[in-house]
Formats: C-alpha cells, sequence, structure tokens
C-alpha cells in the first residue's frame, strides 16, 4: 500500500493583515488626491480670472493712448446709444466711449462713426470682486471736461495695487 503524501499548499498570496494595510493606504492617498485635484481647480480658477483681468488691461491700454492721443474733447456724456459711461473721447465725426457692464464684468470700447456703431470687447472683470472696476480719473486738473491728461484707474482685484493708464492729449482744443 501506497500513503499518498498530502499537496504542499502555495503560501502565496496576501493576508488579512497586508490586505488591510493596503486599503487604508490607498484611501489615505485617494483623499490626499482628491483634495490636491480640488485645490488645483480653485487655484486654476482664481489664476484664470487674474490672467483674463490682466489681459482686458492690456487690451485696454491698445486702445485707450491712441484714443486719447486723437481726442478733441473728454467728457462723461453719454453717447453711442450708451448711457453708463467711463469716458467720452470725442473729436469730429468720431465718439469713443468706454463703458462697463457690471451684471456681465464686461468692459467694452464703443465707437461711433459715419452712423455706424463698433463694439469691441476689451476683456471682462470678475463682477464679484469689485462693481466699479475702472474708473475715470483727470490729470492734474479739478475738471474732466476738457484735460490734456486723461487716467483709467483699474482695480481687477481688490487685493491687488490699481493700475494707472494715462494717457496725453494732442491738443487742448474743445
Amino acid at each position: 500500500m501506497t500513503t499518498q503524501q498530502p499537496t504542499e499548499r502555495s503560501e502565496s498570496g496576501f493576508t488579512l493583515t497586508e490586505l488591510l494595510v493596503t486599503i487604508v493606504i490607498m484611501g489615505v492617498i485617494g483623499t490626499l488626491l482628491s483634495k490636491a485635484i480640488v485645490l488645483g481647480l480653485r487655484f486654476t480658477t482664481g489664476t484664470e480670472k487674474r490672467v483674463a483681468a490682466t489681459s482686458a488691461v492690456g487690451t485696454l491700454g491698445r486702445y485707450f493712448y491712441g484714443d486719447v492721443h486723437s481726442a478733441d474733447k473728454v467728457t462723461t456724456d453719454p453717447a453711442c446709444g450708451v448711457a453708463s459711461v467711463i469716458v467720452h473721447l470725442s473729436r469730429p465725426g468720431t465718439d469713443v466711449v468706454y463703458t462697463y457692464d457690471q451684471p456681465t464684468g464686461a468692459l467694452n470700447r464703443v465707437k461711433c462713426a459715419d452712423g455706424a456703431v463698433v463694439t469691441t470687447l476689451l476683456g471682462r472683470f470678475d463682477p464679484a470682486a469689485s462693481t466699479r472696476p475702472v474708473t475715470l480719473s483727470c490729470g492734474a486738473e479739478t475738471s474732466c471736461t476738457s484735460p490734456m491728461e486723461v487716467t483709467l484707474t483699474v482695480q481687477s482685484d481688490p487685493a491687488a495695487p490699481p493700475t494707472a493708464l494715462t494717457a496725453v492729449r494732442r491738443s487742448s482744443a474743445s
């Protein structure tokens, strides 16, 4: 009679302790990873708003200096069918108005010439950050009716210092 020897069992695999430790470690890593992703998305959103505001200031500057230089008159009077005017720059046959729409955060440049109205979106500001991110202040003169120097102050982020765009007119004729 031959006796069969029991087959040896393989000892490979995980013990219950190893499995529980792995599950706990994976849970910790998953929690930290999800928090890092949420933080990254929040940072990206804030960065995106700051980049958009900076871009708006750059675009505003590209138009503003030329518009002020060629203006014969600077007021805050309505023009081009726009009532909420930041600054109104005019010369014979052409009016340029800068306006801010608070509900949408849009900063616009509206140009009226020869009966045509062209609106250019200069950029968007976060409406929650400021109700008036762009304000007019006239250079050394106290009246804004006909200043030689025109300054727009842009405050896109309350935590950051404002940006001042100052342009000088070519003449003081009004």
